[in-house]
């Protein structure tokens, strides 16, 4: 079967499980029903998009013939493979997931439902040929991921996640439209591949604004800053797979979007839009991290982390922009080949980390990071999990991240490539920021898993915190896709490889995979830049941990242990108290950036008592975003003095709306007679 077909057969099992988790209102057999369908459907979008990757662009197909011509058309391609093979594996691993996750009832059973109709809506979108079924399926993917925020409503701060999810959603909404139209009229069509085919037609400002529009309504949904505010605010409110499904493949939707004019609608841009599509990028990295740094809410880390990573990808996507106007055809195809690399790594360990952040905020009754610690003992399975989605999103060797961050590193230290001692130095520029965000990134995981799983329980419920019952069959199954991901990077490049060749026009798998495993980013006909196999090095970094574990237990001796006090400072007994916290941890980072925090700091005593017994001293201190105050709030307030000024227009009098009536008819008819 081709990769079309593959899709239809996901849709069907999508469609399926939603009808099932409907009609048997909740109950936990409906729910497992549902969840088997949609585990079946995610298999067969994993088959999908490898077959996309593997065998190109499928044929223009138009189901319901003439009855729907022209609105509902589709192909698979190239680009959107790895899109819905990710897509594939979270549905999968939320399949694995959501029977343990979510008590039976009613609403259990129509939140799966919504969310297996959001699988749906995001594989049309993959899968859409034409500007109508994209933009439809856009707008559906979107209100349905609204819906799935909206699990509890009658909460206040789920209400208001979704709000700003909604309202910026829609913002984009309009300017994606615009973009289209511009494309469509310009090409003549409503088709994409007529739309590519016929870009040469498009003049050179009219494609330079579509662009702009795409990257901007696009970029609200993948979280560029500033348009990223409300991933830390409906993230936290969300269900943890919902979460893990907004984070892992919705955010990605709008990476897809940006590739999708950057490199099939507009290819062979001018080289500022480069520039700034990677400067974008590397903004958005820094600043995700730093807030990621000053977060103890769990998944509002996970939420910064994402818009961190995403800033990676549209930063290695605006330097291949770049290289492609200067003429560096292979680089240009490298960043792109890295940056979807980078896509599938990303969506699958913070898919990950959101399905074990939601494991213990069921345990222990908590996101808090600072009412949390001890997990380790308590959940060991879930604490094993993590930190391989730990170590794969911080970069850290042997896993998939970093393998993906290195490519991207290797691409952006080429900048000298393009002849232009400017441009050359504003690439090295993006990658020193990026360099600056992966060390912080090492530091923030640090404090995001340490402070939770390791030390002492800082609270009862953390202490009392078990794993029986719990779900851990996702995240052990995105834990080793992890490593496949790493110790297969050969083979999942060799892919790769081909959908960029399909994109690009340029092969490079002859110079990006010459044998032995190795992979080498150097264009043809320069002389080898770096080397590095990613699976000799997984085998070498398992090989010098386990070889000497099992010479030490096999060594080891064999009488009984005892136990003996150790010299500890002096100090009588070590309270929970005394570890460090999720914000003193994080202290050094907070002082170095206050300039961008500029935190407001309260005291409150129990008295003033001067003879120094005066209590409990609390210390607060709050951040308000420097983007919401800046960018947002003028707005509020401005929307909210309108509202305020034309209420009295909507009083209540029916003669009065019967006046309005009457004038609009009036008006009407004066201008018809002009």
């Amino acid at each position: 079967m081709n990769a079309l077909t593959w899709c239809y057969v996901a849709a069907a099992g999508w469609g399926l499980a939603a009808f099932a988790a409907l009609a048997g209102r909740g109950s936990r057999p409906a729910l497992r029903a549902a969840c088997a369908l949609s585990a079946a459907g995610g298999a067969a979008a994993i088959a999908a998009g490898v077959s996309a990757l593997a065998w190109g662009n499928t044929r223009v197909v138009t189901p319901g013939g003439a009855v729907v011509a022209g609105t509902l058309s589709l192909q698979a391609s190239s680009l959107a493979g790895i899109f819905a093979a990710l897509l594939g594996l979270v549905a999968v691993a939320i399949a694995a997931y959501a029977p343990r996750y979510h008590r039976p009832g009613p609403g259990a059973g129509a939140y799966l439902a919504v969310f297996n109709l959001a699988l749906l809506a995001s594989l049309a979108v993959l899968a859409a040929a034409n500007v109508v079924t994209f933009l439809v399926a856009w707008e559906s993917m979107a209100l349905l991921c609204y819906l799935l925020i909206l699990r509890h409503p009658r909460r206040a701060e789920t209400a208001g996640g979704a709000f700003w999810f909604l309202a910026l959603s829609e913002t984009g909404f309009v300017l994606l439209v615009a973009a289209f139209v511009i494309l469509a009229a310009q090409a003549r069509s409503m088709q994409l591949s007529v739309i590519a085919a016929h870009t040469q037609l498009i003049s050179p400002g009219w494609r330079d604004a579509a662009y702009l529009l795409a990257l901007t309504g696009f970029g609200f949904k993948a979280g560029l800053v500033p348009l990223h505010v409300w991933l830390p605010e409906a993230h936290p409110v969300a269900p943890a797979d919902g979460s893990a499904f907004l984070s892992g493949l919705v955010v990605k939707l709008g990476i897809y979007g940006i590739a999708l004019f950057g490199f099939r609608l507009l290819p062979g841009g001018p080289a500022w839009l480069g520039l700034l599509t990677m400067a974008a990028g590397a903004v958005t990295a820094a600043i995700g991290i730093l807030y990621a740094m000053n977060e103890r809410d769990l998944k509002r880390f996970l939420a910064y982390s994402t818009i961190e990573n995403t800033g990676i990808i549209v930063t290695a996507l605006g330097a291949a922009m770049v290289f492609a106007a200067y003429g560096q055809r292979a680089l240009w195809a490298f960043l792109l080949l890295a940056g979807l690399y980078h896509v599938a790594n990303h969506g699958t360990c913070k898919t990950l980390l959101f399905l074990a952040a939601g494991v213990v905020e069921h345990t222990a009754g908590t996101r808090d990071m600072d009412r949390l610690g001890g997990l380790i003992h308590r959940l060991p399975r879930t604490a094993v999990i993590a930190l391989a989605g730990t170590l794969g999103i911080a970069a850290l060797p042997p896993l998939n991240g970093f393998v993906s961050e290195w490519l991207i590193f290797q691409g952006l230290f080429q900048g000298f490539r393009t002849g232009s001692h400017l441009i050359g130095i504003l690439i090295v520029l993006a990658a020193a920021a990026l360099g600056l965000t992966g060390g912080l990134a090492i530091y923030a995981f640090v404090r995001g898993y340490g402070i939770p799983f390791l030390g002492m329980p800082r609270t009862r419920p953390a202490a009392a915190a078990s794993e029986r019952g719990q779900p851990v069959a996702g995240p052990a199954l995105l834990a080793v896709a992890c490593a496949a991901l790493a110790a297969g990077a050969p083979l999942v490049l060799l892919a790769l490889s081909r959908a960029a060749r399909a994109i690009t026009g340029v092969a490079l798998r002859p110079v990006l995979l010459p044998g032995n495993l190795t992979v080498t980013p150097a264009p043809p006909p320069h002389t080898v830049f770096s080397a590095l196999s990613p699976t000799y090095l997984a085998v070498f970094l398992i090989a010098v941990t386990v070889v000497p574990t099992g010479i030490y237990l096999a060594g080891r001796p064999r009488a009984e242990s005892v136990t003996v006090p150790v010299w500890d400072g002096g100090m009588i007994a070590f309270k929970p108290r005394m570890q460090y916290s999720a914000m003193t941890f994080s202290a050094p980072t907070r002082v170095t950036f206050d300039a961008l925090y500029r935190p407001s700091v309260s005291l409150q005593r129990a008295s003033d008592d001067p003879a120094g017994r005066s209590g409990p001293v609390h210390y607060q201190s709050q951040v308000d975003p420097v983007f919401l105050r800046l960018c947002y709030r003028p707005v509020i307030r401005a929307v909210e003095w309108l509202a305020d000024a034309v209420r009295p227009v909507q009083s209540g009098d029916v003669n009065l709306y019967l006046l309005y009536v009457f004038v609009v008819i009036l008006l009407a008819y004066l201008l018809g007679a002009l």
